[in-house]
């Protein structure tokens, strides 16, 4: 009689912890969620980081190639002006 409640009883207790083993250890199911989710926000910050690359690299070849663009982005972001102008700076 405990021979068949220990059959009974401990199938279903090998089946409960396989089941539990396979869902949550660390290359279980909710491993694998949890793996998939980390690809995703990578690949989504790579594609970002290819974008902006991009425009970067476009930007250096603009900075190279073109002199009225390279002047002017000098001019205004370090204040550069020409031989006989006047720079006015108007604080509030």
């Amino acid at each position: 009689m405990l021979e068949d409640v220990i059959k009974k009883y401990g199938f279903i207790i090998l089946i409960a912890a396989l089941f539990i083993q396979m869902v949550f250890s660390e290359g279980g199911i909710f491993g694998y969620t949890m793996l998939k989710r980390e690809i995703k926000a990578v690949n989504t910050s790579i594609k970002r980081m290819e974008q902006e690359n991009v425009l970067l690299m476009n930007e250096i070849e603009k900075l190279q190639k073109d002199d009225q663009y390279l002047e002017e982005v000098v001019r205004k972001k370090h204040g550069f002006v020409r031989e006989g102008e006047r720079l006015y700076r108007i604080e509030k």
